[in-house]
């Protein structure tokens, strides 16, 4: 009989439903729909009927499903009561998420931060598998960080999910955290975004849609102010990953999320160690992301590893 479980990641848009054989880390049946961002009792409609569809496909495998997992923005106790989501779920303070999810399913349920479950399945069924210690640094409209080391959390709880608020330059404005110069604010798509804004993108390229592919294919093609845009963030990112090495001396760092799609032609920028490393034989691998839309799923489900 498989090994079945369900996972749910919780995104800025959509919300990610799939039923996953965790043995093969491979997802069987995904559900997609809009994310609920303001009504608890919406939301928990569209996922528990999510929920009872995968259960109708578990059924039809002749398998049991372990649990439901969730990656959800924030902080999230060990039983499943979400801290807070910082205004992105406006219903999710205090927010007893597993205590609503098994009254209704019958089914065990655990909820953690979603970068770090992004970084579980990438570490178990992504191209970290085998690596001892993986880094992941989704790169969307923020910046999520999580941390595996041998193939588990390093600490019970998600104490640096605020991990990509690091400060890494000197800025005049604000990023929603309260303080300048963070790395999620300059090297996010919305960071990426702002600099084109203050840059003068839209008056100057008007022909142009303002989005991170955009701007990074433009650098390609030899677009002066893309190629300072696409600089700058480099720098940055640079920055931000020395910082992280220093931290937590990964022997993988996967980025992944919207701004990965356009970075494959840059990652050879990011790889030089030019400082102290942790060790003398120190070497880290930087690598792209493979499994796209599957990895808070993955991860999801794997809090029942």
């Amino acid at each position: 009989m498989r090994k079945l479980a369900i996972g749910i990641d919780i995104g800025g848009t959509r919300t990610k439903l799939g039923l996953v054989d965790l043995e093969k880390g491979e997802v069987l049946e995904m559900l997609i729909s809009p994310t609920e961002t303001k009504d608890s009792d919406k939301f928990l409609e569209i996922i528990n009927s999510g929920i009872d569809q995968l259960k109708t496909v578990a059924k039809r495998e002749q398998s049991t499903i372990l649990g439901v997992g969730f990656g959800v923005t924030g902080f999230v106790f060990d039983d499943g009561m979400v801290d807070s989501t910082y205004g992105f779920l406006d219903f999710m303070e205090d927010y007893p998420l597993s205590e609503y999810i098994e009254k209704y399913s019958s089914l065990s349920c655990r909820a953690d931060n979603d970068a770090r479950v992004v970084a579980l399945g990438e570490a178990l069924y992504g191209i970290g598998k085998g690596q001892n210690r993986v880094l992941v640094l989704t790169l969307g409209t923020g910046l999520g960080l999580g941390f595996i080391a041998n193939g588990k959390f390093e600490t019970s709880l998600p104490y640096a999910h605020m991990g990509g608020h690091i400060s890494v330059g000197r800025t005049d404005f604000k990023c929603y955290c309260g303080k300048k110069g963070c790395l999620e604010a300059l090297v996010s798509a919305t960071g990426i975004v702002d600099s084109a804004k203050r840059m003068g993108w839209e008056q100057k390229y008007p022909h142009l849609e303002l989005n991170v592919q955009t701007i990074f294919k433009a650098e390609q093609e030899g677009n002066v102010d893309a190629k300072e845009i696409v600089t700058e963030f480099l720098a940055y990112l640079k920055t931000g990953i020395d910082n992280y090495i220093n931290l937590f001396a990964p022997d993988m760092i996967i980025i992944g999320g919207g701004v990965s799609k356009g970075m494959k032609p840059y990652l050879d920028k990011l790889t030089q160690i030019d400082f102290l490393p942790p060790y003398k034989s120190y070497k880290v691998k930087i690598a792209l992301s493979e499994l796209d839309e599957h990895s808070g799923i993955l991860g999801s489900a794997a809090l029942f590893n």
